[in-house]
């Protein structure tokens, strides 16, 4: 099969909302390059829909000043690639890596030994948007590793290629449900728990199935984008007990007030910011 290899620059506070644009786009993941800018590379294959799809993701592209987002700096490029090339080219900048004290995100491909106290996160990052990488999801997992305590009922909206939502279980977490808005993570995700032995522990739901399960949790986890975590608040809070934490984040500085105000709105009390760059992770309470 032959592959449509798509490039565009952007700045690092737009990376998460062009991934996910890829993402929604139809493709299996994202490569990422540099740091300011940043170059995001994906494919999809050449089918008689590829056009369609293209077509679709500039436009999405296109809106992203809307979302209070810069433009890109350079649109979108095209070439075309064979299978083999596309398939391998991305598994040469992903290695093993730790976050935190514990956790160690490990590719499906890789050796790793793990000592006494680390707890393995195996992954395909080629799969779907979420590797561990990216300044969001670090600073998601650091707040996942001193939150998370044994037992727990947790919930992961925007759950991507699984990774907070197996953290947070590998954590001690009794049952997390995981969910997103898009079939294609939904589906990798579930390959993902798979892949670490955690079904039984992991349900990646669909949204409805995911709105009656996620109730009275213990902890929610959302690495979206802050206008999505503003509009998301009044439904995030009473899915929490009294005194549970919320933890969200894909989050650029400029938003973190709005961000801080609307969970206060519905009744979560901020509790700590995290940041790292221009992205900041809040751990708020319900009180």
């Amino acid at each position: 099969m032959r592959w449509a290899e798509m490039t565009v620059v952007c700045a690092p506070e737009a990376t998460d909302a062009v991934g996910y644009a890829f993402i929604q786009a139809g493709c299996g993941g994202v490569m990422l390059r540099g740091d300011s800018p940043v170059i995001v590379q994906s494919a999809l294959p050449v089918t008689d829909e590829l056009m369609q799809r293209i077509n679709e993701l500039k436009a999405h592209l296109d809106r992203l000043p809307e979302f209070g987002l810069p433009a890109l700096i350079d649109g979108l490029t095209l070439r075309y690639a064979e299978d083999e090339d596309w398939a391998n080219a991305w598994k040469q900048y992903f290695k093993p890596s730790k976050v935190g004290n514990r956790l160690v995100i490990v590719p499906s491909w890789e050796e790793y030994t793990p000592a006494p106290h680390e707890l393995i996160l195996e992954l395909d990052p080629g799969m779907a948007f979420g590797t561990g990488g990216h300044p969001t999801t670090k600073l998601c997992l650091l707040a996942l590793e001193e939150s998370v305590t044994p037992g727990m009922k947790v919930a992961d909206i925007g759950t991507g290629s699984g990774i907070l939502a197996i953290a947070a279980a590998r954590l001690g977490a009794s049952v997390v449900f995981a969910t997103d808005i898009d079939p294609l993570p939904v589906k990798i995700a579930r390959e993902n728990v798979a892949l670490n032995r955690l079904s039984e522990t992991i349900p990646v739901l669909e949204t409805m199935s995911f709105d009656i399960a996620a109730q009275d949790c213990d902890l929610i986890v959302a690495n979206i984008l802050a206008n999505t975590i503003i509009d998301l608040a009044p439904s995030i809070a009473p899915r929490l007990k009294s005194g549970g934490i919320f933890i969200g984040s894909g989050i650029v500085t400029e938003y973190h007030d709005a961000v801080r105000d609307a969970l206060q709105a519905v009744g979560l009390e901020l509790l700590e910011t995290k940041s790292d760059d221009i992205w900041v992770c809040l751990i708020a309470k319900r009180v």
